[in-house]
């Protein structure tokens, strides 16, 4: 070993005493400094303006962590650029010893191939780790200048920086000793370094070929690296490809000196690559993957909640068939090509907690019974040629894509837009998986766990919307109906994709409901008769949960449900005056009690003092009285503060004309407490906690109205025990605020970008100039 660090150390003496080393050094210094301080001197700027336009209303970069958004952006950028100077140091590294005849000097000593070449690698990594470490005293800077920054974070990130420059120096050397000339050598370098880039992307449509690329393409290895997630398998990965390239020098180095046949040389490389192959796809195999996510949130891994449905499978098979559609949306998602990506990219956090899960592929070209809009796009095509067509344009294979009658024999997906989605099974059971049209295509944890516990639970909740009297429908998708956020399967939003079900009856009966369903009267426009109050009532009193919603002018159509439990929608219309709205929209308050009801984001936000407050928009509201004479203990919800300008309107109120004037001759007053216009009401029956929800107005969970705006999911959420969804946020970061100003800032940048670089400069000169002397 003491050999190996001898030529190691002489490689080293060789860079120092090299004009074109400390070029290298120089321009990499100036580049990596302008990159990473000036991410530094853009930030700081932005944070001092903010300061200054907003003071204390600004509450830091809430939404981009500084470690990942400064330091690991800017290695990011770094590391893009890294390649470009490698191969000029690695260029002569070989070769020159042959252009100078020391190889025979060499050869002809009592040294081994092995450690001429791991000596040489030695000293050539040695410089290049040299300019990494002057590179790490500016990330040192950064993380000083970062308040609560992720030191854990940045060490992963500065742990893929030097396997990257281990790997590029192994592939620089190797091409270094196939040919004689320098630049030749650079070149190629270039090529190689660009070529494990793109390997990724190669024959991803071929069977068993996709894999072999895919393990041995670099593409996203240091990215993980970057997040902040160290992984096993990235680890082999660069070990792997780094001894793989010096194995390949020291067998070209030997192959010079011997006079065997090309043949050996040819078996010794196959054989080093076949290892290499296996022992990328063998750590690559999910059960054999150790991953470390040193971020602060784990944002790397599966929030707790989702890991949690996952235990409650029982170790079965999990079955996933992906249907592609050729016509459909996502089409370049669910293409041969994008195979690994699928399932690397996607499906990987979940295997890493469940790995018994099996993966199909159906390909096939349908459209829904009666959509022409295809046929009016492509007038005078059939199907068929239509989809000839789409196989032509997108390069794919049309024979393994089954035809409409095909597919339909398979699958019924008559009821889905037939884009790219996912059918999930488990024991038996069925769910559908979908994806969305937007640019992250793929479901969010949320929308797997919703899934899943489809499948793991015997029946899944389902609100049941009373109908027949005009009401609003989870079924429609006007502007004052819930059909968006309930049934919406092209939504992320929409609650039937977190596991939830919807369904309108008649009338509320025996029989009608199961232990979890969820009564909902939502603005009935006609009166209800006897038969269904009553029926109501009883539904009440037997324990059920429910959600009521009336609307101003039609209280006396609620009021006889909502006396039985105590509360009463007081005649007349909340109005606020203001010169920027109609006076019946405003924005209603929701009250501590009410962002306790569930893990909304914006509640989420709310607790950690991101925001200050949560709203909900009301466009029409009447006063909500209540009393705990029924047993019920009722608490605010939904509020909206009093002043001035706000009153209960009793008189005629025209919201599309002048402004409505206080009278007290019309029976118009002012509250001196908050008004309020949503209730929560709960009582112990047994052992479970009945729930209500009562509002004063119905739009406010339309389409129009932003389904709910910051009460989003909360009101189902709360009402099935928190069961659906299943949230997933993350910790807050705290790494949000710079500990220097824009000025410091930039004077850092101006002092790392070109004075330091001019001492090394002159240092150099320095050091060179006595060299020659001697």
């Amino acid at each position: 070993m003491r050999v190996v660090f001898n030529i190691a150390r002489a490689e080293l003496r060789y860079f120092f005493f090299s004009p074109i080393a400390w070029f290298i050094l120089i321009l990499f210094l100036m580049s990596s400094g302008g990159i990473i301080m000036g991410n530094l001197a853009e930030t700081a700027l932005q944070q001092d303006t903010f300061l200054e336009l907003q003071g204390s209303a600004f509450n830091g970069f809430l939404n981009l962590p500084l470690t990942r958004v400064v330091i690991g952006k800017g290695l990011d950028t770094v590391m893009m650029i890294f390649f470009l100077f490698i191969p000029l140091l690695t260029m002569g590294v070989i070769n020159r010893e042959y252009s100078a005849g020391t190889i025979k000097l060499l050869h002809s000593s009592p040294l081994k191939t092995r450690q001429i070449v791991l000596g040489k690698f030695l000293g050539v990594y040695s410089f290049v780790c040299l300019m990494i470490l002057i590179f790490l005293a500016e990330v040192l800077i950064l993380t000083f200048s970062i308040k609560n920054a992720e030191f854990p974070h940045i060490m992963s990130m500065v742990l893929g920086f030097f396997l990257l420059a281990a790997m590029y120096v192994a592939v620089g050397m190797y091409i270094s000793s196939l040919t004689s000339y320098p630049i030749v050598a650079g070149i190629g370098t270039f090529v190689v370094l660009i070529m494990f880039t793109m390997l990724g992307m190669l024959f991803q449509g071929t069977d068993y070929v996709r894999d072999v690329t895919y393990f041995l393409s670099s593409s996203g290895r240091v990215e993980s690296f970057l997040s902040g997630l160290i992984t096993t398998k990235d680890l082999v990965y660069f070990f792997s490809i780094i001894s793989l390239f010096i194995i390949f020098t020291i067998i070209k180095t030997k192959s010079v000196t011997e006079s065997k046949s090309w043949r050996v040389s040819a078996g010794r490389y196959l054989l080093a690559f076949a290892i290499t192959v296996v022992v990328l796809v063998v750590s690559s195999l999910p059960r054999l993957i150790g991953y470390w996510d040193v971020t602060r949130g784990k944002i790397n891994t599966l929030h707790e909640n989702t890991q949690g449905v996952l235990k409650q499978l029982d170790g079965s098979p999990l079955k996933v068939t992906l249907y592609t559609n050729l016509l459909g949306y996502n089409l370049g998602s669910g293409l041969p090509t994008a195979r690994n990506a699928y399932l690397w990219n996607f499906w990987a956090r979940y295997r890493r907690f469940y790995n018994n899960m099996e993966f199909k592929y159906v390909y096939y070209y349908d459209v829904n019974e009666g959509d022409s809009s295809i046929f009016q796009a492509y007038p005078g095509k059939t199907l068929d040629e239509i989809a000839e067509k789409y196989a032509e344009m997108y390069k794919t294979d049309l024979s393994i894509y089954k035809k409409p009658a095909e597919i339909r024999q398979i699958i019924d997906l008559e009821s889905e837009a037939k884009g790219l989605l996912m059918e999930v099974e488990y024991k038996g059971k069925k769910t559908i998986l979908r994806t969305y049209p937007d640019p992250e295509v793929f479901p969010y944890e949320k929308h797997v766990s919703g899934s899943l516990l489809r499948l793991v639970n015997d029946t899944t909740p389902t609100f049941k919307f009373l109908t027949g009297h005009y009401e609003r429908s989870p079924l429609k998708f006007g502007e004052r109906e819930y059909g968006n956020h309930a049934v919406n399967k092209a939504s992320r939003g929409a609650m039937i994709n977190m596991g939830l079900n919807f369904d309108t009856i008649p009338a509320v009966g025996s029989g009608r409901f199961k232990p979890n369903d969820v009564l909902v009267v939502s603005d009935p426009k006609s009166l209800l008769d006897n038969a269904i109050i009553d029926s109501v009532k009883r539904y009440i009193d037997n324990g059920g949960n429910a959600m009521f919603y009336s609307e101003p002018g039609k209280q006396f159509i609620m009021n006889p449900i909502l006396n039985h439990v105590g509360v009463n929608a007081d005649e007349g219309t909340i109005v606020q005056v203001n010169p920027q709205d109609m006076p019946h929209k405003f924005l209603g308050l929701i009250a501590k009690k009410g962002s306790d009801m569930a893990d909304e984001q914006p509640f989420f936000y709310l607790r950690n003092g991101i925001v200050k407050a949560c709203y909900t928009a009301i466009v029409g509201a009447s006063v909500l009285s209540y009393s705990d004479t029924t047993g019920f203990k009722v608490e605010q919800i939904t509020t909206l503060h009093n002043n001035e300008n706000t009153w209960v309107e009793r008189g005629l109120l025209v919201v599309d004309s002048a402004a409505p004037v206080f009278s007290t001759a019309e029976g118009d007053y002012r509250k001196e407490a908050p008004y309020p216009v949503g209730l929560q009401l709960t009582r112990k029956i047994g052992n479970k906690l009945q729930k209500i929800i009562i509002s004063s107005d119905a739009d406010m969970m339309s389409a129009a109205r932003g389904d709910g705006r910051d009460y989003g999911n909360a009101f189902y959420s709360y009402t099935v025990d928190n069961k659906y969804p299943v949230y997933h946020n993350f910790k807050v970061p705290t790494d949000i605020w710079l500990t220097i100003k824009k000025a410091p800032a930039q004077t850092l940048k101006t002092i790392l970008q070109y004075v330091i670089p001019s001492l090394i400069l002159v240092a150099g000169i320095i050091i060179l100039i006595r060299r020659k002397r001697k």
